[in-house]
């Protein structure tokens, strides 16, 4: 029988891997401390599988075709895309081998559970995994099964739906029949709002209006506008420099305070506070990219509400994001 060996839930954002000298020494110090933590953590939990919840940013799903949930389904997937290398710092797309037999029979008993996950084939992979590899896993060479969360095109499932799905991804992996080391990692969050399109955004903001076609049309656009993400990791470096968002400066580029609270909701297992987590609170006060929660989400929720082992936060403003970082004793 499967086993679970060990769930991480930690931030994504791409200034980790793409411009990760940016802030003071003594910051990179404690990330990197961090960083040595939870990649330590993984290796002892040695597992010979990943499964990783996920939000796409617009690698793979774009507001033409947006689902809920999904899970992709292949021998291998691969990441960053061409378009996304600089920014996150590869020089070359890695391939990641994907458990399809796993990822398969995860679909099928989280359909029959009445979660209706789309199925995708082979995808590529942005800083979703990509940045957090590059942190704690370098090699990439566990195979990972990706289960994505829509947490960037509105409506989005509740955060109780997300606990749900763990719930339920918890007995699928308990009852499978293989016998195999399983690892749950969550990415995303906490406060930040990155430089993409929303409703709220300014129509007068012309990058942002590059974005919104990207986001909406998909890659097809990269043939005649091919520097839109070394353009977003400007935008980012930028409102970084200024310590605000650029047109709009009504909201901080981090909210520590927040996600200080969310952070001790996840540590002691409050598990009633992280369900109930509306969507005007996380988009007020944790902005857009904080709704990468709901990742962190299913992983409690695949724990039974369980409170963290280990728990590490700093407020990053060269990565406009609040970095989280939770392990769980299994």
């Amino acid at each position: 029988m499967a086993e679970l060996v060990g769930a991480i839930s930690m931030s994504h954002a791409p200034g980790a891997s793409g411009w990760p000298d940016t802030p003071p020494a003594t910051l990179q110090k404690r990330l990197a401390e961090i960083h040595g933590h939870v990649k330590q953590y993984l290796e002892q939990c040695n597992p010979d599988v990943i499964i990783a919840i996920l939000d796409d940013h617009f690698e793979n799903q774009f507001r033409n075709l947006m689902p809920t949930f999904s899970i992709a389904i292949a021998d291998q997937h691969s990441g960053p895309p061409e378009h996304m290398l600089k920014p996150l710092g590869y020089t070359e797309k890695k391939v990641i081998a994907g458990a399809p037999d796993l990822a398969a029979y995860l679909h099928k008993g989280l359909v029959e559970a009445e979660f209706d996950l789309a199925r995708l084939g082979e995808i590529e992979y942005g800083n979703n995994l990509m940045t957090p590899l590059w942190l704690i896993r370098p090699d990439a060479d566990i195979p990972v099964v990706p289960i994505f969360a829509n947490v960037f095109t509105p409506p989005l499932a509740s955060m109780d739906r997300c606990y749900r799905l763990g719930e339920a991804l918890r007995k699928l992996i308990d009852q499978y029949p293989e016998n195999t080391r399983v690892a749950l990692l969550a990415t995303g969050g906490l406060s930040h709002w990155p430089p993409f399109w929303s409703e709220d955004s300014p129509e007068e903001d012309e990058f942002l209006q590059r974005m919104k076609r990207f986001q909406t049309e998909g890659k097809p656009v990269l043939a005649e506008d091919p520097n839109i993400w070394d353009d977003l990791g400007k935008y980012e470096l930028d409102m970084a420099a200024k310590n605000q968002f650029p047109l709009n400066s009504n909201h901080p580029l981090v909210n520590p305070e927040w996600d200080q609270g969310v952070m001790d909701a996840f540590a002691r297992g409050d598990s009633e506070r992280v369900r109930s987590i509306p969507f005007d609170e996380i988009q007020e006060k944790g902005g857009h990219g904080g709704q990468e929660i709901r990742t962190w989400a299913v992983v409690m929720g695949a724990l039974g509400g369980a409170p963290a082992s280990y728990s590490a936060y700093e407020a990053v403003q060269e990565f406009i994001c609040g970095m989280g970082y939770v392990t769980y004793d299994i």
